[in-house]
């Protein structure tokens, strides 16, 4: 059987697309450090860093690709993108949350492209499906045509409370310049952040509701407008700072947090939902690793997924990084993450490494920053 390859809608004139690459990955300690944080590691099934594989994943949409992290990773940012100039590389001085990193990278956008339309992707997301591109574009042919704000939804696979969740009403009608190939968008009916077991069973039932997967698109003028009416003070702020380049520092360090999510998109009229069947995972658990090495043919019979100096003895699916130089053996496990570094060992059932984050804030709280 001939395996066509999905209809390309073609590049929309301006587009800049946004790589944010500032997160902390605090559910994969001790693997993944504040200095060195999952986007920045060979997590990837192939070997090769998050960030690679992210800013990869925007080249190939055709526009301008900027990327949003911190000062204190722009050097191994830079490293790890070395064709890519120091003026595409947005680095704030104290990460704010992805509402004004984004305001940011819209001012950048509409600087270097005047009516651009923005694609926003995280850098540690796990996205191997050769459909991405054809979603991406669409949600950016949407955007501009439409003059809307787009978050494209994951059709849900089971019922996860760690997921937020967007529900999704009617088909919008296609605006006449729209390409054939571009996907169908429907309107968005609110967001459910991190629902318990119960909701997300029922929201996966009524078939209604999608997974927010953090990839979105907008004109870039059209965040910025919405964010103005919304959150003023946040769009004033980051506004002021980014104008005062001899003080920006210290006025970036001013702003208040916050997430888009939050800021605009929960209280937008003009925003709408793109369904889709993508393979995407967050890789934000252990259990996530093994499941996309496993997917990529990277288990060994019994389930198991190693990497580094390791011996595994009558032990099945479990999920070993080795990554501090010894070995590390398993006998008669099952289950299992364990993840030895130089400093630290972290053993725990795969059920349970969602719960990690607890340990990074129990050593936070007993001051052992050295760790963190």
């Amino acid at each position: 059987m001939t395996i066509r390859p999905p209809a390309d809608p073609g590049v929309p004139q301006g587009l800049v697309c946004v790589v944010l690459a500032g997160g902390a990955g605090t559910r994969l300690w001790p693997r993944s450090r504040a200095g060195r944080p999952k986007h920045l590691l060979p997590l990837a099934p192939d070997g090769r860093s998050l960030l690679r594989h992210a800013f990869e994943r925007a080249s190939d949409l055709g526009g301008e690709v900027l990327v949003v992290s911190s000062a204190e990773q722009g050097q191994e940012v830079a490293q790890e993108l070395p064709e890519l100039d120091s003026g595409h590389i947005l680095l704030e001085p104290e990460p704010r949350g992805t509402g004004p990193a984004l305001a940011w990278a819209a001012l950048v956008a509409e600087r270097l492209r005047p009516g651009a339309v923005m694609v926003s992707l995280h850098a540690d997301h796990h996205i191997p499906d050769p459909q991405v591109r054809l979603v991406l574009l669409s949600a950016a042919w949407w955007a501009q045509q439409a003059d809307r704000l787009v978050a494209v939804g994951l059709r849900p696979s089971w019922p996860s409370p760690g997921f937020g969740y967007i529900g999704m009403g009617e088909e919008l009608p296609r605006p006449p310049a729209l390409p054939g190939a571009v996907l169908p968008l429907r309107s968005a009916l609110g967001f459910v952040e991190k629902p318990d077991q119960n909701r997300a069973r029922e929201m996966v039932d009524a078939g209604t509701f999608l997974w927010n997967t953090g990839l979105f698109a907008w004109p870039a003028r059209l965040l910025l407008e919405e964010l103005a009416q919304f959150a003023p003070q946040v769009e004033v702020a980051v506004r002021s700072a980014v104008a005062s380049a001899a003080d920006f520092e210290s006025a970036w360090s001013a702003l208040g947090h916050g997430v888009i999510e939050r800021l605009v998109l929960e209280r937008t009229r003009k925003l709408g939902v793109l369904p889709s069947d993508l393979r995407w995972s967050d890789l934000g658990s252990f259990h996530d690793l093994h499941r996309a090495a496993s997917e990529a043919g990277h288990a060994d019979p019994a389930g198991n997924v190693a990497s580094g100096p390791s011996l595994l003895e009558d032990s099945r699916d479990c999920f070993v990084d080795s990554s501090g130089g010894r070995l590390v053996v398993l006998l008669g496990a099952a289950d299992l993450a364990v993840v030895d570094t130089k400093d630290a060992l972290l053993v725990c059932p795969l059920n349970r490494v969602q719960d990690v984050s607890l340990v990074v804030a129990r050593l936070r709280a007993e001051g052992r920053d050295d760790l963190l």
